[in-house]
């Protein structure tokens, strides 16, 4: 029973309707309620990038799903002026109340009935020059221009909005603007016509349904790159710079087509917008940001002079347009439901980019230039406790809903499905998952359902107990003749194996752990707990283990084992739960790995042992790993800092 029912039991009816009254001139809170929801935007902004603010008329069709006097939305830092309502054929006036920072709340004189209804609203809000959220400006020489960031809970700074992700629908803009300067949003422009004292009106096409924190906009005198067509319905391609800007966009320019047909090739989905411009910020609150059909990125990212561009800054760039095109399929075509599931949008992005870019490397080094396993276990930090997925319920907590967990975690843990469920399969199951959910949100259950009859694989508990839960399981295989007992703890997770003679097989471990038989003519004289090296675990390494791989098994891992392999190894001795020797007896065999990111992770863990070295065996480490490696840890040779010491030693061991 709430407390408000037990109050109006105990008031009797007159007060309980006065109760009922009080509670509902009350915010929400930080999520609005499911009783009204949008189903159309219109937004009609003037934007004067000199000026600190804007003028904006917004209508909103909504549909009330239960009668009310009273509806919540977002709105932040504006001044509403009136807003009026259309429903049942009746015009009437709201009355505005203050929420708590976050909304708004629209108060009727008579009862809203259920059904359709429109909300007009007129109100003005900031252009802000110091911060990067919501509608801001900035002065670049002479120039001011306007950007916009939502993400993740901006947009309300900009219009009163429903402002979570749950609530897609098509907008439609219209900006009034200086006929001198440049209008850009999410859809192509359905019409541009001349208006008094030198302004003129663009009106862009409607969109297809949008979360409100990837609606963008932008305004400015900006230079604009034709970068041709690309893709399966050849949309246009723009990038978009700061004046005096275009000739820095040569390598951006044609960057696009080769991305956005492996991404097509692989979602088996034409890019879902109608136009992609690659917008270069002045500044940006991110690195980037996938609006569609208007992705932002800092000018650093996007921009660079000819003369002095490198390969490595455009491999950064293509990595990082990746990403975003990536996202025009997760994240915005399906929307995650909820910011718990944020994942479902940076993750896949982190995970699909890294495949989409993995194919420039020659067969032999894929999966190696960016092990997304490891990233994401440096990622865990055991002071923040964080799991992938737990619930947002404030301005302070969304403020961390992208941390690198979101992102390096959750694309670990696809690749650990894919890796599991076999890539043909999971292909199928993702594409089966986007067609279901176009245009609309999606939760972890939805993907797991999508998964499940394409693989036969129950892809929900392994999900969940990964995702809702933080920290890096740790699985022991003990392995016995051609038996193997596995033990995760209170994980459930997919545990692949391999041994002698080409062998794996696979088993879903649960918390009380599991057996498997090894399909083996012989006793196995070795066996590695995570082929293909993508099992997001580390595995509970022995000296009689590292000693059965070492003796004939090592050369049979393939080149993303050997480096799992080393870095387990190390987690293993850096908490105490493989001796030294043992560990040190490895490191000495991969140090002559023929796969130079391989012997690079075995210096990392020497180097990392190395810092943990005591004091009067520094100086036979110092021998062993100039013996070893040809060098001294720079926790023994003093005066060179680990980051610079190992960005020397790698690019020595790659020229190599």
């Amino acid at each position: 029973m709430s407390q408000n029912r037990f109050l109006c039991l105990s008031a009797g009816l007159l007060a309980c309707a006065a109760l009922q009254f009080l509670h509902a001139q009350t915010s929400p809170g930080f999520t609005l309620p499911d009783t009204v929801r949008p189903t159309r935007y219109t937004l009609d902004l003037t934007i004067l990038p000199e000026e600190p603010s804007f003028e904006g008329t917004v209508q909103i069709d909504l549909d009330f799903r239960e009668q009310t006097s009273i509806f919540w939305m977002n709105a932040r830092n504006m001044t509403i002026h009136t807003a009026r309502l259309d429903s049942a054929g009746s015009n009437m006036p709201l009355r505005i109340l203050g929420g708590d920072g976050e909304t708004a709340g629209f108060v009727a004189a008579n009862p809203i009935p259920r059904g359709a209804a429109r909300v007009t609203i007129r109100y003005t809000a900031k252009l802000d020059k110091e911060s990067n959220d919501g509608a801001f400006r900035r002065l670049l020489g002479d120039d001011w221009y306007v950007f916009t960031t939502f993400t993740p809970i901006e947009a309300r700074r900009a219009f009163p909005c429903f402002d979570e992700p749950r609530f897609k629908t098509p907008w439609q803009l219209i900006l009034h603007v200086k006929r001198s300067e440049v209008a850009l949003g999410n859809a192509p422009v359905e019409s541009a016509t001349d208006e008094a004292g030198g302004m003129k009106k663009v009106v862009f096409e409607p969109t297809q349904p949008l979360a409100s924190e990837v609606v963008a906009f932008a305004v400015g005198p900006f230079d604009i790159v034709d970068a041709g067509r690309a893709g399966k319905k050849q949309i246009p391609v723009r990038i978009i710079t700061p004046r005096g800007r275009a000739g820095d966009a040569k390598a951006a320019r044609t960057a696009t087509s080769a991305i956005l047909n492996r991404l097509e090739e692989y979602t088996g989905i034409a890019y879902p917008w109608d136009k992609l411009d690659h917008l270069a910020l002045v500044k940006g609150a991110f690195g980037a940001v996938e609006n569609p059909g208007l992705i932002t990125y800092q000018e650093g990212i996007l921009l660079a002079k000819p003369a002095r561009d490198t390969a490595e800054r455009q491999h950064q760039m293509q990595s990082t347009m990746a990403h975003e095109l990536a996202h025009q399929w997760f994240g915005n075509l399906v929307t995650q439901a909820s910011w718990t599931d944020v994942w479902l949008s940076e993750g896949f992005a982190t995970w699909l980019s890294a495949k989409v870019m993995d194919v420039e490397y020659p067969p032999f080094e894929r999966g190696l230039a960016g092990n997304l396993r490891l990233r994401a276990m440096a990622a865990e930090r055991p002071d923040h406790g964080w799991a992938v997925r737990r619930p947002i319920k404030s301005r302070e907590e969304a403020k961390t809903v992208y941390n690198g967990l979101v992102y390096q975690k959750a694309a670990a843990v696809l690749d650990t499905l894919e890796a599991w469920i076999g890539e043909a399969a999971f292909q199928r199951g993702l594409r089966k998952y986007l067609a279901a959910h176009s245009f609309a949100s999606a939760t972890v259950d939805d993907l797991a359902a999508a998964l499940q009859p394409e693989s036969g694989a129950e892809a929900g508990p392994v999900l969940h107990s990964l995702l809702d839960h933080p920290g890096v399981p740790v699985v022991s295989a003990k392995l016995e003749c051609k038996r193997v007992t596995l033990d995760a703890g209170d994980w459930t997770l997919p545990v692949c194996l391999h041994w002698d003679d080409g062998g794996h097989a696979c088993s879903v471990v649960r918390p009380g752990g599991a057996s498997m038989e090894m399909d083996s003519s012989a006793c196995l004289a070795w066996m590695w707990p995570n082929a293909s090296g993508r099992g997001y675990y580390q595995s509970r390494l022995t000296a009689e283990s590292v000693n059965g791989i070492l003796s004939s098994g090592y050369g049979q891992l393939d080149s993303a084992e050997r480096r799992a392999l080393i870095a387990d190894a190390g987690f293993a001795v850096l908490s105490g739960r493989l001796p030294v020797a043992a560990g040190m007896k490895l490191l000495a065999r991969s140090a002559r790995d023929q796969e130079p990111r391989v012997a690079m992770e075995s210096f990392r863990i020497a180097a990392a042992l190395g810092e943990i070295v005591p004091a009067e065996a520094r100086t036979s480490y110092a021998a062993w790993s100039q013996q070893t490696y040809g060098v001294t840890p720079p926790a023994v040779q003093q005066g060179l800092g680990m980051a610079e010491f190992l960005k020397t030693w790698e690019a020595e061991k790659l020229e190599r």
